[in-house]
């Protein structure tokens, strides 16, 4: 009877750790603390981790449950954490549900399958895809987004500015996503980016550069390209560009940044022979970015999807990004999205939100994206802070709306996106709406907005009816007025 003696015990402890969810998922830090026997902390990590689905997570719980980890020995919840583990056939959670009960009496047993079932139904897998992953609209998975009729985006771009220029200093050597490569030559730059419905590039994230890339992000960035369209309707979409020397092949490197070339083939050689999943992850993406180390292009997603199999976030993300933007398998690419995202991967959680948000093959869920941009947000992307702070502007569900709360993180981010149109046209709104209403303010914000997105040939036939209506047809009365 021992299990029962800990029923009540156990169902407290559930329900006190389930009303306890931060939006910051992150069980790579859960698994750091873990590892240092900060078992409170490290438990916390994998509870949030657990009411998003992550299976890896669940089956941390029952462990540390099962061996009295930061707590006292719960085998009710340890066989509630490996039976939820089980239902995403995680590695012998399975098995070890059945050994635990095959101890117990059959009546004893009986009752414990009964508590598994109800709490599974209250929190388990269903529960969790319902609560905060896309729904599927089975019926638009037949179309595709087409460019100005084309089928595909071009992954490379080509400067015309690019001959001239030459790599004099890289002052931010951090801000690479997965390593920047250390040499002072022609430039090299990788990026990724939501290609608005007026075709403009927004929210660019460097995914590898080195050099002076600014000339190559500017340019990219002043006009349009093609519209993304679904069955004729201009919607948002996300592409990734190579440019500079990453468009080229590896004789112009090799002739215009000999070091780079001779750095690529040296670290691809080690990590290529590494048993170290983290190498072999970097090995993929170097197959990915250098398309030139072999001539087999299904390398890179070959290695992709074995360590996304094998439970690494980064391969998940790559590999579901990669279907996703050549449209080849939508479901599995959101699926393998959002199992990075499950494991609070920044990256992954902001793109599963803009999903959520733009793409034509799931529902639209304003709530379940403010999540996963918040959960990102709190790991330091600004960009999904943003997306966060527009829906709690602009959401249709009202009850997401408050902008009050956009005002501190605004603040904060004044400085970091004193160039992006967006953000002023967010702070325009925030001023327009929020308690404390200043419609001067909000005006000087929005104009500011539409200067500058103007400058960058975007759409802004929207913005400039707003201010319109800001500035016509009512007078307002602000704090700062006579």
């Amino acid at each position: 009877m021992k299990l029962l003696k800990h029923l009540k015990l156990s169902l407290l402890s559930v329900a006190l750790f389930g009303s306890a969810m931060s939006q910051a998922i992150d069980v790579i830090k859960a698994d750091s603390q873990y590892a240092t026997q900060d078992y409170s902390n490290a438990m916390q990590g994998y509870l949030e981790a657990s009411q998003v689905g992550n299976p890896y997570a669940m089956y941390q719980l029952g462990t540390m449950y099962h061996k009295g980890q930061g707590v006292a020995p719960d085998p009710l919840n340890a066989l509630i954490y490996y039976a939820m583990a089980a239902e995403y056939d995680y590695q012998n959670s399975k098995s070890i549900v059945e050994t635990m009960l095959s101890n117990l009496s059959a009546e004893h047993a009986s009752k414990i399958r009964q508590i598994i079932e109800q709490d599974l139904v209250n929190r388990g897998k269903a529960y969790s895809n319902t609560r905060y992953l896309p729904n599927i609209i089975e019926e638009n998975l037949a179309y595709k987004i087409t460019f100005d009729g084309e089928p595909s985006l071009p992954e490379k771009y080509y400067s015309d500015d690019f001959d001239n220029i030459i790599d004099i200093d890289d002052n931010n050597p951090n801000s690479s996503f997965y390593r920047p490569l250390s040499n002072k030559y022609a430039p090299f730059l990788i990026v990724e980016n939501e290609v608005a419905a007026d075709g403009s590039a927004r929210n660019l994230i460097d995914i590898q550069k080195t050099g002076n890339t600014q000339k190559l992000t500017e340019d990219y960035i002043l006009f349009p390209g093609p519209v993304p369209k679904f069955k004729g309707q201009p919607i948002n979409f996300v592409h990734r560009s190579k440019m500079g020397l990453a468009a080229t092949n590896k004789f112009t490197i090799l002739e215009n940044n000999e070091p780079l070339y001779e750095e690529v083939l040296k670290k691809t050689k080690t990590l290529k022979t590494s048993d170290n999943l983290n190498d072999r992850f970097l090995y993929a993406v170097s197959l990915q970015n250098f398309d030139w180390i072999t001539k087999d292009k299904t390398l890179a997603e070959q290695a992709f999807l074995e360590l996304a199999e094998l439970g690494h976030p980064g391969a998940m993300f790559e590999y579901g990004s990669m279907l996703y933007r050549q449209q080849r398998d939508i479901k599995t690419a959101i699926h393998w999205i959002s199992e990075a995202s499950k494991y609070g991967l920044g990256r992954a959680e902001y793109r599963l939100g803009t999903i959520l948000m733009d793409s034509p093959w799931v529902e639209r869920d304003e709530e379940k994206a403010l999540f996963w941009f918040q959960s990102a947000s709190q790991k330091g992307n600004n960009h999904a802070a943003l997306k966060a702070i527009e829906i709690q502007l602009t959401a249709n569900n009202l009850s997401l709306r408050n902008p009050d709360a956009t005002i501190e993180p605004l603040e904060i981010m004044q400085d970091e996106q004193s160039l992006n149109p967006e953000y002023f046209y967010l702070q325009a709104l925030s001023y327009k709406d929020r308690t404390d209403r200043d419609f001067a303010k909000a005006i000087e914000n929005l104009e500011k907005a539409i200067f500058m997105a103007s400058n960058r040939n975007w759409d802004v036939s929207e913005w400039q009816d707003l201010l319109l209506k800001l500035t016509q047809g009512n007078v307002y009365i602000t704090d700062n007025q006579a």
